[in-house]
């Protein structure tokens, strides 16, 4: 059997085999008990299916039992990356992120109160001119899950000068003084 992470675990089934004379099911009754310790929130891996006799006979067979496997598999989910913006020379706004269902069967995101580990990057800097930059996964993880990632957009904006004309003073009847003006940011 499989099933995703954080998904309920699948009925669990069983067969039975070897037969003879063209006998079919309708010798045995009673069922096996089938269980496995793996629970709604087991990490993605491999657990075994176990059976045991519980209630079940037939008159001309003994029963030996095969453990099944139960393969718990990554969770899809859908990460997309937040689009922010800076003015040039600022530092990078903080980088976030939301999480969407994969919309497969019924909507998957986190399950329970799972976490992504990690941070989302971006190569922009106080640098980095005018324009824009991606901002991609990073180290954004989680072994659970497997991450489509939509990357976002940095948007890199002018950053404001101002250019004010210095005081002057001059005597009357003098020419006016060479006029200047300072720059700040």
């Amino acid at each position: 059997q499989t099933r995703v992470y954080g998904d309920a675990n699948p009925t669990l089934s069983y067969s039975i085999t070897g037969y003879v004379n063209s006998e079919t099911s309708s010798v045995v009754t009673g069922a096996p008990t089938i269980s496995t310790s793996a629970t709604q929130g087991s990490n993605v891996g491999s657990y075994t299916i176990t059976s045991a006799s519980n209630n079940l006979a037939a008159t001309n067979y003994q029963f030996s039992y095969v453990d099944g496997s139960l393969t718990v598999n990554q969770r899809p989910i859908t990460v997309t990356a937040a689009d922010k913006s800076k003015t040039y020379g600022d530092t990078n706004p903080s980088l976030t992120y939301s999480v969407v269902a994969d919309g497969v069967g019924t909507s998957r995101g986190l399950y329970s109160t799972d976490t992504l580990s990690g941070a989302l990057a971006t190569t922009a800097t106080t640098s980095t001119s005018v324009g824009t930059a991606s901002i991609t996964q990073g180290t954004l993880a989680n072994s659970n899950y497997a991450i489509t990632f939509n990357n976002g957009t940095l948007t890199i904006g002018k950053a404001t000068l101002t250019v004010t004309a210095n005081n002057q003073t001059r005597v009357y009847g003098d020419a006016n003084p060479t006029l200047s003006y300072s720059i700040t940011g």
